[in-house]
């Protein structure tokens, strides 16, 4: 009944757009492919990247059952380093580059350093334990340096951070390959850039919208003056109304309370939502329309404008539709 659209054209549109500021790409597809579908995200933009990013060893695991030959790197904190004859791994403390070096298998290991978001990696203003690692890593080449940038959008910030980097690297004295994360990192010189959100179509004007969200009207119902809809009566006719019930709710991702500040679109018209969202359905006022039972709903034009309404990062908004219940179909 509903349908999660993946647009294949302005996905592999941004992946290029992407190439054209790194020799090497890494597609972040964490968390479903930041709501999409891993999955169908990977496949679609195997043949044009060269790393796929995943958050943990159950998302990779998955992911190599679908793509056996691709170049999969785990970015989160893994326990288990034997994974590294399987996947790339992230050394995000000196025992994991011990490990890594136990093994024998530093050229799968990408260390990790934190030069100010402070959540994962070796501290890059710890000069006791940049001794350590230097002493460490002399004679292995590991994968890379791994780095995530704090706040991208302030020039300032990214400047400091990238500074401390560059005195990092130096101090190590390992001409290791540089990864640099997220999409914002672009304009920073790099060997592999770490693209998220923005394969999506977030974070510059020439890239393009990938997710669509479909729902269908389920059921017309016709309110008198008076009447109320939905849980707790939330929604009270101001007129003779025609509701549309519609096969979504909170159980798809969808905001529950803020959910009833947008608008869908069926048969190219706008019909404002209206209620509480329920678990599996909400109401959209379509009086005067021209909706059947059966109508499609277009659900999701633009998840920053939705995250911008509800207060919310367009992170959260988009991760939140893994939970989105319906068929999954490429475009």
């Amino acid at each position: 009944m509903n349908q999660k659209w993946i647009n294949r054209d302005a996905l592999v549109s941004n992946a290029k757009f992407f190439k054209g500021f790194a020799p090497k790409i890494c597609a972040v597809v964490k968390a479903g492919a930041y709501g999409h579908d891993m999955i169908k995200v990977a496949e679609i933009l195997n043949p044009y990247v060269d790393f796929f990013g995943v958050a943990n060893s159950d998302e990779a695991q998955r992911l190599k059952i679908a793509l056996p030959q691709a170049k999969i790197i785990i970015l989160g904190k893994c326990e288990n380093f034997n994974l590294l004859h399987e996947f790339y791994l992230t050394a995000v403390s000196v025992a994991d580059i011990k490990k890594a070096i136990k093994l024998n298998l530093t050229q799968r290991c990408f260390i990790k350093l934190c030069v100010g978001m402070n959540r994962f990696g070796i501290d890059c203003k710890n000069n006791n334990l940049l001794k350590k690692v230097k002493n460490l890593i002399k004679n292995y080449d590991f994968a890379g340096f791994s780095v995530h940038f704090s706040n991208i959008s302030s020039k300032k910030v990214t400047k400091n951070e990238y500074q401390l980097f560059l005195k990092t690297r130096a101090y190590l004295q390992k001409p290791y390959p540089v990864c640099f994360g997220g999409s914002g990192a672009r304009n920073l010189p790099c060997d592999i850039l770490r693209v998220g959100i923005g394969l999506y179509g977030y974070g510059d004007a020439n890239l393009k919208k990938v997710l669509g969200l479909v729902g269908k009207v389920v059921q017309l119902r016709s309110l008198k003056k008076g009447e109320r809809a939905g849980y707790d009566g939330t929604f009270k006719a101001k007129r003779k109304t025609t509701l549309a019930v519609v096969s979504v709710g909170y159980g798809d991702g969808f905001d529950r309370s803020g959910f009833k500040k947008f608008y869908v679109e069926i048969g190219g018209e706008k019909f404002k939502v209206v209620g509480n969202l329920c678990m599996d359905a909400c109401f959209v006022d379509v009086t005067g329309g021209l909706v059947k039972v059966g109508s499609s709903v277009n659900l999701l034009d633009d998840a920053q404008q939705m995250a911008k309404k509800l207060h919310k990062c367009t992170y959260e908004v988009l991760t939140a539709f893994n939970n989105f219940r319906g068929e999954v179909h490429i475009k």
